[in-house]
């Protein structure tokens, strides 16, 4: 039983599309996006039984992690979203540069590696401080936004990062193939917080193929029938959630890849 969920409220949400904007320019949004697009494969989609909608490849590896009343495609009632972002392959080689030969192919501290950088620059983000003032009072949920916690976290199952994600599964999941590995966190609000609650897991981590690697970020959010529609159904808000993720995952790319060419 996975603890209870949260993302932003629609109050909040809000807020935060307003935020954005401003504090980064519209043309870097636009700029972002146009390198991601070039950089990464993303894709979303949508599974809603009652306006018979169903975009989601069925090939797609599901969170582990995911209820069994929400993963179903024949049988659940919920309304189910995701987005995945997917790198370009990469040789094992090219990986933690700054590190001796044998940590080439140690895909669990590559992870911890890009998990540290990608959850390090959410935290400076609008998001991240509407969400560490909803925690007033509980100074143990606020220090997971700050980088040096962030920066010494070994991602293990239990561990809170940026007060509302906890890690609930670390292993190989479902991906295809063999030899990859998968962080899924569960979107958990803390006790202090009390504004509205969704539901959903986000997964990060690394998948084989062939010779090479790619990194993964996944997003998947659900809904009750009649409940609110999540951020990743909606048209600005997935785009803006896409740009986001595209640039948090370059920045994670940036640390498990670049320091050998410093070196160099």
């Amino acid at each position: 039983m996975l603890p209870r969920y949260i993302a932003l409220p629609s109050s909040k949400l809000a807020i935060c599309l307003a935020i954005l904007p401003l504090a980064i320019p519209v043309t870097y949004l636009l700029y972002t996006d146009r390198v991601i697009s070039r950089q990464l494969k993303t894709a979303t989609g949508l599974r809603d039984k009652k306006k018979r909608i169903s975009t989601i490849p069925p090939d797609v590896p599901r969170p582990q992690t995911l209820p069994q009343e929400v993963e179903s495609d024949d049988d659940s009632e919920c309304v189910l979203a995701y987005e995945r972002i997917v790198s370009q392959p990469l040789p094992p080689s090219s990986l933690l540069r700054h590190n001796p030969p044998e940590y080439e192919t140690d895909l669990p501290t590559v992870v911890n590696t890009y998990l540290r950088a990608t959850m390090t620059a959410f935290s400076w983000t609008p998001q991240a401080f509407i969400l560490r003032a909803s925690c007033a009072g509980d100074e143990a949920v606020k220090q997971t936004f700050d980088t040096p916690f962030i920066q010494n976290l070994k991602f293990c199952e239990g561990d809170r990062v940026n007060g509302f994600w906890r890690v609930v599964y670390r292993g190989e999941g479902r991906q295809r193939g063999a030899g990859g590995e998968r962080v899924e966190m569960a979107l958990d609000a803390p006790a202090a917080y009390r504004g509205p609650l969704v539901k959903g897991v986000i997964v990060a981590g690394i998948e084989r193929e062939g010779g090479d690697v790619v990194f993964v970020n996944e997003t998947w959010m659900w809904r009750r029938q009649g409940e609110a529609p999540v951020l990743l159904e909606r048209g600005v808000g997935k785009w803006l959630h896409v740009v986001l993720s595209g640039w948090l995952i370059m920045k994670g790319l940036r640390a498990v890849t670049v320091a050998r060419e410093k070196a160099a």
